[in-house]
């Protein structure tokens, strides 16, 4: 009997910077239609689709579904959102509430895309701690639940091939609790690899889930187009 196989697929680059960063960016809607032409070439179609509840995951599906002629009904569970990037920025620095006040400082750097990534990483591993709880709406043992309950129930549906849309916090939970229990620094390792729509490959067989692939980008190499938010 074939091994259950679940593609794991961070959405596209979104709208980063901008007001509303829940939209996919038009190099987003390209990679995400670049990866649909990927999987249609190897004929690879999956059996049930389950995508997160936020603009940027479901236009990421359109676009992929497009890419590979597929005409097939998604699931929504809003488990598989990401993380609050903006209550993780602003628990770190409450004056980053205002967009303004977060791009004057970034651009101050001259580095600011670099300044950018450095402070989100402060931000994440201050929230992922677990000393300032009292400060999130969603603190990160809650998080890791609901990601791991939206998990478990991919995990135990008897469909043959499943694809998830979700964001990269969510892959990486997922990815780290099947490699390594959960690890937390495994977790971040992950998280601060992700590529837009990287594609993570687990499959169930008689040893339970094991992770085959992190992040496969090989849909974007010949267009260079691989981003990380």
């Amino acid at each position: 009997m074939e091994p259950q196989s679940v593609l794991l697929v961070r959405h596209g680059q979104a709208s980063f910077g901008k007001s509303d960063y829940d939209q996919l960016s038009p190099t987003g809607r390209r990679q995400a239609r670049l990866l649909g032409e990927d999987l249609g070439r190897r004929g690879w179609t999956p059996d049930r689709i389950v995508c997160g509840g936020m603009r940027r995951h479901q236009q990421t599906l359109a676009e992929i579904a497009v890419g590979a002629g597929w005409d097939l009904d998604a699931e929504i569970d809003a488990d598989w959102n990401e993380l609050d990037h903006d209550a993780v920025i602003s628990g770190y620095r409450p004056a980053y509430k205002h967009l303004l006040v977060l791009k004057a400082d970034m651009v101050r750097t001259l580095r600011p895309r670099a300044a950018f990534e450095e402070m989100f990483e402060q931000a994440i591993l201050r929230w992922s701690s677990g000393e300032h709880d009292d400060e999130y709406d969603e603190t990160f043992a809650t998080f890791r639940h609901r990601v791991d309950g939206a998990l478990d129930r991919v995990l135990a549906h008897e469909s043959p091939r499943q694809l998830v849309v979700s964001s990269v916090g969510c892959i990486s939970r997922a990815a780290s609790r099947v490699l390594a229990d959960g690890d937390m620094d495994v977790w971040k390792q992950f998280a601060f690899t992700g590529i837009n729509t990287g594609v993570t490959r687990i499959t169930v067989g008689r040893r339970g889930p094991q992770l085959l692939t992190y992040n496969e980008i090989g849909h974007l190499d010949a267009a260079d187009l691989a981003t990380q938010r």
